[in-house]
């Protein structure tokens, strides 16, 4: 079962446009069990929408993307250099997409503890260039739902970045 199968109903041409990052890595990594593929895809995927939620990417969220991926290993396959990289190509291309084809297939794949670790990434990318804007942590924050995540978990990923909130400032 392929990740377009995840992501949306409807005809295959369809979704197809909504699956650059993916049908990238897949091309890139062929090796790669379908799992791993879902997972590197959708995560990369979430981290490049909040680093370009404020239509600015910055150098040091794209650094923090590449940390973030290191942290996950995924697969001894993956160069996490390529991902970012994929990931920052197709950046305006995901920043249409809806949350929900990112989130859907980790809560799949990942436990809630996994997906807590998500959104403590996505707060990293976020403070990453010295702060943390409204918008940003407001779509970690509809991630952060998507993921079947309590507002709990929200707080306490946002309060590991506390420092770099704008709002709080």
């Amino acid at each position: 079962m392929g990740l377009l199968s995840f992501l949306m109903p409807g005809s295959e041409s369809e979704v197809k446009k909504y699956s650059k990052l993916y049908d990238s890595l897949q091309l890139e990594f062929p090796d790669l069990e379908e799992e791993q593929l879902v997972i590197t895809s959708c995560i990369a995927g979430l981290m490049a929408r909040v680093a370009y939620t404020d239509f600015d990417l910055d150098e040091k969220e794209v650094e923090q993307m590449r940390k973030n991926l290191v942290d996950w290993k995924v697969s001894d396959k993956i160069s996490q250099d390529q991902v970012v990289d994929m990931a920052v190509k197709h950046i305006k291309e995901m920043a249409g997409l809806e949350n929900h084809l990112y989130v859907h297939p980790l809560k799949k794949f990942l436990t809630k503890d996994e997906r807590y670790k998500v959104v403590q990434s996505l707060f990293l990318v976020a403070a990453s260039d010295g702060s943390v804007e409204n918008i940003e942590s407001q779509e970690i924050k509809l991630i952060t739902k998507g993921l079947e995540l309590s507002t709990q978990h929200f707080l306490a990923a946002r309060a590991e970045v506390v420092e770099f909130i704008n709002a709080l400032r």
